[in-house]
């Protein structure tokens, strides 16, 4: 198996501000994509069991996690923890790791972004 993995041309999810893009890897034990944010995540979620890891490559935005506002920037490090509500908005590239991988059944979406409807 090669090493190097390249990024799907297609997106593998898609929602009203963000589109993400899945690298495939031979590790089973996590997922790794790029999130396109043209404005923000739609939702606020509560992830079940999932620790969702994002990487600001470029751009700037703010994160809500558990009710606390965090102005992020390219280089910065988020980590969402599992029974957290957390949801961002803005307009970045990010790189996400989700470790164990999504599964179906594991996002709680509790209500919309207000920052995405405008």
């Amino acid at each position: 198996m090669k090493p190097i993995k390249k990024l799907s041309k297609k997106a593998a999810y898609s929602q009203k501000g963000v589109n993400g893009y899945k690298f495939p890897l031979t590790n089973k034990d996590a997922e790794v994509y790029l999130v396109d944010v043209k404005n923000g995540h739609d939702n606020y979620l509560i992830s079940k069991k999932i620790i969702h890891t994002y990487y600001i490559i470029s751009g700037k935005g703010v994160f809500d996690i558990g009710g606390n506002l965090y102005k992020v920037k390219a280089r910065d490090l988020i980590e969402a923890k599992p029974k957290i509500e957390y949801t961002y908005s803005g307009k970045m590239k990010m790189l996400l790791i989700m470790t164990p991988p999504y599964h179906k059944g594991n996002d709680i979406l509790t209500r919309k972004n207000p920052a995405v409807l405008k």
